[in-house]
């Protein structure tokens, strides 16, 4: 594969003359059902012509519909592609006390994810559109291009969850090494009553996170206490969310987690997903300790994907690249849309890699 070249970490907008309003340009937010809930996206453009990128939040749990207007500051995708942030089921916008807990699933993730691509497809009359996803949203974004490549032009898994049960230990290990150097007596109470893991309940699962994320395993600028109030501050002040709204995604994220984090117990990508048949592209920050960068190289090395793959590493980033690093992050997505974006008339679905599956930058 040709090694893709990507910029710092700067913006660079387009400079196309194109706004809000422009005859194909699109701002919608919508309900579809997947997997036989209700469930809402919100389709963000600057014109309608541009390939469709879909994002698969982190999680388990959390929304993304309030996300978008901060994202599009931080990123100005929606200059380039047609972009889809999606409330999964369960989460924010999506969340019913109707769902049944038994669906809640990694496989009932697969399926509506691959549902919601089939919708979209034919929604924008494309054959193909770009996949990113975050954290778990990246491994159910991989699994889904596992099981349904045929609409995916390319995934893009940013910091994925590959091993679950190692990823804890190493997660926990980080937060109680860090507790008795800084002896952070607090720390080092609420993680020894948790114990080591398995941590499969939202209640001991959100204290291993709290204290990761404090201690800068999970985002290298920012605590704990001030990703949440971003959160909260984004639920208010979306234009999308009703007060019911905000209190459904609060119930959503004890919910799923409880529901999804033993299923999540035996996620293992080693067994689950040697090959893929799209070109993947896996973006890693050095200093993740919620998904470990060794973890993430290993499997690297391991998939076996004929249209072709490449490592990217984010140097100064924990477990949110995409926040730690936005100027990185956009310039990557736009660089791998301009390998896979060929002439119309050319139909070779894996040019965008030149049909080699070795790279790594």
């Amino acid at each position: 594969m040709k090694k893709l070249e990507v910029s710092t970490n700067s913006l660079h907008p387009s400079h196309r003359r194109s706004d809000a309003t422009s005859p194909r340009s699109i701002s919608r937010l919508e309900s579809i059902r997947l997997g036989g809930t209700e469930q809402w996206i919100r389709i963000q453009g600057k014109d309608t012509s541009n390939p469709a990128l879909l994002l698969i939040q982190q999680g388990p749990g959390l929304p993304i519909l309030n996300e978008a207007a901060d994202d599009n500051k931080q990123w100005h995708l929606e200059e380039d592609f047609v972009v889809v942030y999606w409330d999964q089921r369960a989460c924010g916008k999506s969340f019913n006390r109707t769902i049944p807990p038994q669906s809640m699933t990694i496989e009932q993730l697969i399926t509506d994810t691959h549902e919601l691509i089939q919708a979209l497809a034919q929604r924008f009359n494309t054959t193909h559109l770009y996949v990113t996803g975050f954290s778990f949203g990246a491994t159910i974004a991989l699994l889904t291009a596992s099981r349904h490549p045929e609409h995916i032009r390319a995934v893009v898994g940013v910091d994925p969850d590959v091993q679950f049960d190692v990823a804890e230990r190493v997660a926990y290990d980080f937060a109680l090494e860090q507790a008795t150097r800084r002896r952070n007596n607090r720390a080092l109470r609420e993680l020894r009553r948790i114990g080591p893991p398995p941590h499969l309940n939202s209640k001991s699962f959100g204290t291993r996170a709290k204290w990761v994320t404090n201690f800068g395993g999970a985002n290298r600028q920012a605590t704990y206490p001030r990703l949440l109030l971003k959160t909260l501050r984004q639920l208010v002040l979306s234009r999308d969310y009703s007060l019911s709204d905000i209190v459904g995604t609060l119930r959503g994220i004890g919910f799923t987690q409880d529901q999804l984090l033993p299923d999540l117990a035996d996620l293992d990508l080693f067994q689950m997903l040697p090959r893929l048949d799209v070109p993947v592209f896996l973006l890693q920050g050095r200093h993740d300790y919620v998904a470990p960068p060794t973890i993430a190289e290993q499997y690297y090395q391991t998939l076996h994907a004929p249209k072709g793959k490449q490592l990217i590493w984010f140097d100064e980033s924990a477990h949110m690249p995409q926040y730690e690093e936005p100027g990185k992050f956009r310039q990557t997505l736009l660089t791998i849309k301009q390998h896979c974006e060929v002439d119309s008339a050319q139909e070779d679905r894996g040019s965008c890699m030149h049909g080699n599956d070795k790279g790594e930058s």
